[in-house]
C-alpha cells in the first residue's frame, strides 16, 4: 500500500500500511477526513477533499530518497571586521566588496541579512550569542559569514583577541539553539589560518592580480567552509574582495538554481585553486561537512 492516508470501511485478512500513513478503520468519510487533517495540519480550503469514500487527504513528504532539502528562507549573519586600529595596515581592503557581493547573493535567495562591522572579541561573542537565542522556526537555514584576520589559533576580533571556530559553531548546536535542529547551519570563514604560503614558479612579468585557468547528533547539519587549508594564508584584493568570497559569489550566482551546496563548494575549491598572485601565491579552501542532506537554495528568479 502506498504512503497515503487510507480509509478502510470493511475488510478481511491482513492490512499493510507504509510509514507516515493514516489508517482509519470503520469510519465514515467525514471521520476519515478529520483524522487526516489532525495528522497533517489544516488543509487549505481549495485543497479540501470533497465528501466521498474514494477521496483521500495527502501529507507532504520528502521527494525521492529523502536526501534533498530546499532552503526557501534563511537568516544570514555577516561579521565584517575590516578596521584593525593597532596594525600598520589597519584596513582589510576589499572586505566591504565581499559584503556587497554577499548581500546581493543572499537577496537573490530571499534570505534576511544582518551585517555587523568591526567587532572586538567580546562584541563578536555577544552578537553570536544573541543570534543563537533567536527563534529560527520560520527559517529553513542559518548562514554565518565571518570576514576578518586570523591565525592557526582562530579568528581575530578588532582588538586582536582570538575566538576559536569551535566556540562559534558550538553556540548553534541542538541543545543551545533548538529551533535550528535538523536545519542546515552554514559557516563561511574568510580569515587566514596560519602564516604558511603555497607558492609556485611564475613568469616575472605577471600582472599583480589573481589569475584563473579555464534527532540527529548535536553536531549534525553543520557545514563549515574555510577560505584556506589549515595553517595557510588566504588572500584578497582591494578592488575584487577576497578570492574565496568572490568565488562563492560567482559560483552560487551561476549554479544555485540546479546544484546543491556541496557541489557548488567543490566548484569554489576548483576555482580558487586555479588562482595565483604576482608572487605565485596559491590558496586552497576546505570544508568540514556534517550535513545530512543535499541542501539546495532557491533563487527568486527560479522560484515558482
Amino acid at each position: 500500500m502506498s504512503k497515503f492516508n487510507t480509509t478502510v470501511t470493511g475488510c478481511t485478512g491482513n492490512i499493510v500500511v507504509g510509514d507516515n500513513a493514516v489508517l482509519t478503520i470503520g469510519a465514515s468519510p467525514e471521520e476519515a477526513t478529520a483524522a487526516a487533517v489532525a495528522q497533517c495540519g489544516q488543509v487549505p480550503p481549495e485543497e479540501a477533499p470533497a465528501t466521498g469514500a474514494s477521496e483521500q487527504v495527502h501529507c507532504q513528504e520528502s521527494a525521492g530518497d529523502g536526501m534533498t532539502y530546499t532552503a526557501k528562507s534563511g537568516y544570514v549573519l555577516v561579521i565584517n571586521n575590516y578596521i584593525f586600529p593597532s596594525r600598520s595596515d589597519f584596513e582589510r581592503t576589499g572586505s566591504n566588496d565581499d559584503v556587497s557581493n554577499l548581500s546581493n547573493l543572499f537577496d537573490d535567495f530571499g534570505f534576511r541579512t544582518r551585517v555587523c562591522d568591526n567587532l572586538s572579541k567580546s562584541d563578536m561573542l555577544n552578537v553570536l550569542k544573541d543570534t543563537a537565542e533567536k527563534d529560527f522556526s520560520r527559517y529553513d537555514c542559518f548562514v554565518c559569514v565571518i570576514l576578518s584576520h586570523g591565525s592557526k589559533e582562530g579568528i581575530y576580533g578588532t582588538d586582536e583577541q582570538v575566538i576559536k571556530p569551535d566556540a562559534i559553531t558550538s553556540l548553534f548546536r541542538r541543545d543551545e539553539c533548538p529551533s535550528l535542529e535538523g536545519k542546515p547551519k552554514i559557516f563561511l570563514i574568510q580569515a587566514c589560518r596560519g602564516n604558511q604560503r603555497d607558492q609556485v614558479s611564475i613568469e616575472s612579468d605577471s600582472d599583480p592580480i589573481m589569475f584563473s585557468n579555464p534527532s540527529l547528533p548535536a553536531d549534525a547539519d553543520f557545514l563549515i567552509c574555510y577560505a584556506s587549508s589549515p595553517g595557510h594564508q588566504s588572500y584578497r584584493q582591494s578592488l575584487l574582495g577576497s578570492w574565496f568570497i568572490s568565488a562563492v559569489f560567482q559560483v552560487f550566482k551561476e549554479y544555485a538554481d540546479r546544484e546543491h551546496v556541496m557541489d557548488m563548494m567543490l566548484r569554489v575549491n576548483n576555482q580558487v585553486a586555479s588562482y595565483f598572485s604576482v608572487e605565485g601565491l596559491k590558496q586552497m579552501p576546505c570544508q568540514v561537512c556534517m550535513l545530512t542532506k543535499k541542501v539546495f537554495f532557491e533563487p527568486r528568479f527560479n522560484a515558482s
